[in-house]
């Protein structure tokens, strides 16, 4: 057993530590027991902490509860993190309510009601990929705000139903809705990767569509986010004829298949630009889930709210609410061009 006591009277005591303010000093002092731990654990040749206190949650995929993830985790060497399920409802087309799990994570989760850095939620793409393939952005991010990843549904350690009526863009925003009542933030950004980005967008169009009230998005970031679902597909199929088409000209004589040769190819230059791919995408790519319809998402196009239409009769509803601001980034040699992005 350690018995730890400290305090810095000035300066920052790191990522972990606890934030407080007497009426009569106007200095802050830090009191941090999971440094102090982490430190003598260290010189003790310990490598990991873990609270043993965490409970199972009651909605967790059994194969999940059986490994005891939910809960709170110390990594010794590693950004802190949370991680639990929620439970969300979706309906299929005969009316009937299916519960199913939803996984989340929380990097840095003491900072989750900073006034001054809202968390920021990251919304995977796929539809069909773990949102584990972001987790390294984590270590390029400043450690003052909370980071909040989930796996969509049908991904993931989230729930994983086989019925294609349970997927749809409508359910998928949803779903976020209720997280971010679950986790009861009031303010947060969001940040969505391809179609995560699509997921992004209808939910902060949603709020502004609905006449209750919803939490507060600050920002939102589109990264390789297309605004037409069709033109993006379009657009790859003409990025690959190209790749093929070189291929020919080259008279090639290589011993891998042609299809093998043109899919490493678009690989590396409009997917990742690696020589190999990196780790946390390759074992996302592998664990891919369910894909849903292509209905569901290869019909997509980006409208603005409804309100902003003088025709609609939601536009006496809200005539003074804006949209979040909103910053659109894209790979200069991504998949997902410049014309796929200018019907933002």
């Amino acid at each position: 057993v350690l018995l730890v006591h400290g305090r810095w009277p000035s300066g920052d005591g790191g990522d972990d530590c606890i934030h407080l303010r007497t009426s009569t000093q106007s200095s802050y002092y830090y009191l941090s027991l999971v440094s102090y731990l982490q430190n003598l654990l260290a010189t003790m040749m310990l490598s990991t902490v873990t609270d043993c206190s965490r409970a199972v949650h009651p909605f967790a995929p059994a194969s999940t509860s059986a490994r005891g993830r939910s809960g709170s985790f110390l990594r010794f060497g590693a950004p802190r993190f949370n991680e639990d399920f929620i439970r969300v409802h979706r309906c299929d087309d005969h009316g009937v309510t299916h519960d199913l799990s939803l996984y989340y994570r929380i990097y840095h989760p003491s900072l989750m009601n900073s006034q001054e850095s809202p968390p920021l939620i990251v919304l995977h793409g796929g539809p069909s990929l773990p949102s584990s393939y972001l987790y390294p952005i984590v270590q390029h991010m400043p450690t003052s705000r909370s980071i909040i990843f989930y796996d969509q549904i049908g991904c993931g350690q989230s729930s994983q139903p086989a019925d294609e009526q349970l997927y749809s863009i409508e359910k998928a925003v949803s779903d976020l809705k209720e997280l971010v009542r679950s986790l009861g933030i009031n303010k947060f950004h969001i940040l969505g990767h391809s179609f995560g980005g699509v997921v992004a967008y209808e939910y902060a169009k949603s709020s502004l569509e609905d006449d209750e009230q919803h939490q507060n998005c600050l920002s939102l970031t589109l990264s390789n986010t297309p605004a037409n679902m069709v033109l993006s597909h379009e657009e790859s199929g003409r990025l690959v004829q190209s790749i093929n088409e070189e291929f020919i000209l080259e008279n090639s004589t290589a011993v891998l298949p042609v299809s093998r040769i043109v899919n490493d190819r678009f690989r590396k230059r409009h997917e990742c630009r690696t020589e190999n791919a990196p780790e946390p995408l390759v074992t996302a790519i592998q664990s891919r889930g369910v894909t849903f319809g292509p209905e569901a998402v290869r019909d997509y196009i980006a409208f603005p709210p409804a309100h902003l239409h003088s025709s609609s009769p939601r536009s006496v509803n809200a005539p003074n609410k804006l949209m979040p601001p909103v910053l659109l980034i894209r790979g200069e040699h991504d998949f997902v061009t410049e014309e796929c992005i200018k019907g933002w």
